[in-house]
């Protein structure tokens, strides 16, 4: 209530106290109690403690919003410093920090706050500076980065991401180099060990890079004749399997890695460079391919070029569906409905048949063909001549 002071005449002191301590205070004239003077002061009193507590509460949101931004962006990056290549870690920590440049700038304190015009804003201004396929890229990664969030952050945001919702903007599409058979086969005839395996692994699967550099022992079933995939694809972070048969060269690859392995572990494929990363997970191999297509000779290509080479063998043996089972693609195309209607379907003898067939399995199959004694100790392809970076 307003108190009277002598200061003034006998002016009413309005002031206002939260929780004991007095926060705001005003001098009003003077007048009778409860006269139109003192009500303006008792009037002023409960609007000015209102808007402190709202000014406080707003704070108290906006820091724990930010702290929520902070969290996601923190535990996010180091969830992908340990999973996935260092190429990509960089790549998300570039977008992270320009996002939050960005919600700085515009003073977004949560990520509730966060809007897709906001977004738009955004994306637009990286394609202007970088260009469409920049802004894609960015779009990709937030949008993966959020899905993540929504599974592994407490409190997280569970509405359908705002982002999702903006359309990646149009870009010219560059062809994507496939090599030919033959430089394949040249690659694999210069690479040893577990090398050899690893990129048989990828020939006989058409599988993606992490799928392949996953695998655990538990993942390839001899018994049954099949491997199991796990990838990320099917969205909020979800992880989707996939059984493929597998191809008998491949499984005496495997076995022959199983008991030529320096040391056993649960993942199939293993660091063995030196003593302090020996028997970890790969989460990158950007030397492997390098190394051994300037060994052989041939036109660089990646992993990635693997799997495209797999899926063109298996389409061309077996049709769309053939292939977009080898693929593991969680969506059907426009064109696999017609595919369907024809009836073009193959069994999964179809996808081992084209690949033990093409001529880098026939050229495989002569290599494994081989004793373990004439592939080469554990000792010598573990030494100079093998790429384990």
């Amino acid at each position: 209530m307003p108190t009277q002071i002598k200061a003034r005449g006998n002016a009413w002191l309005a002031r206002v106290t939260i929780n004991g301590v007095e926060a705001d205070s005003k001098i009003f004239p003077p007048g009778r109690r409860k006269g139109p003077e003192w009500m303006v002061a008792r009037q002023w009193e409960i609007k000015r403690k209102e808007e402190i507590l709202n000014a406080q509460k707003s704070k108290e949101r906006t820091i724990s919003g930010f702290a929520l931004l902070l969290e996601w962006s923190e535990k996010y990056l180091a969830h992908v410093e340990q999973t996935m290549a260092r190429k990509t870690f960089v790549e998300k920590k570039t977008v992270m920090k320009h996002f939050f440049s960005f919600c700085r700038d515009h003073s977004i304190s949560g990520i509730d706050k966060i809007t897709k015009p906001m977004l738009i804003e955004w994306l637009s201004f990286i394609r202007s500076v970088r260009g469409p396929d920049r802004a894609n890229r960015y779009r990709k990664n937030l949008l993966a980065a959020w899905h993540w969030g929504i599974d592994a952050i407490e409190g997280f945001p569970q509405a359908y991401p705002a982002i999702q919702r903006i359309k990646p903007f149009p870009a010219e599409s560059k062809d994507r180099y496939v090599p030919p058979e033959e430089d394949i086969i040249k690659v694999l005839r210069v690479a040893e060990g577990q090398d050899l395996v690893m990129l048989l692994a990828f020939c006989y699967t058409g599988a993606r890079r992490g799928e392949v550099f996953r695998l655990t022992w538990e993942d390839v079933d001899f018994r049954a004749g099949r491997i199991r995939l796990a990838d990320h694809k099917a969205g909020f972070g979800k992880r989707r399997v996939r059984w493929l048969p597998i191809h008998p060269t491949l499984a005496d690859a495997l076995r022959w890695w199983r008991d030529a392995r320096p040391r056993a572990v649960d993942n199939v494929f293993m660091r063995i460079d030196n003593d302090s990363v020996m028997s970890q997970t790969f989460t990158e191999r950007q030397k492997l391919l390098p190394v051994l297509c300037a060994r052989a000779g041939v036109r660089f290509f990646g992993f990635h070029a693997l799997r495209h080479k797999s899926a063109s063998i298996v389409f061309m043996a077996g049709g769309l569906n053939a292939a977009q089972q080898l693929m593991g693609h969680y969506r059907a195309t426009t064109t696999d409905i017609y595919v369907r209607s024809a009836g073009l379907y193959a069994d999964n003898q179809a996808l081992l048949d084209a690949l033990g067939n093409s001529e880098i399995g026939m050229a495989a199959n002569a290599l494994f063909a081989k004793t373990p004694h004439e592939l080469g100790t554990h000792e010598a392809y573990c030494k100079p001549k093998s790429v384990n970076s």
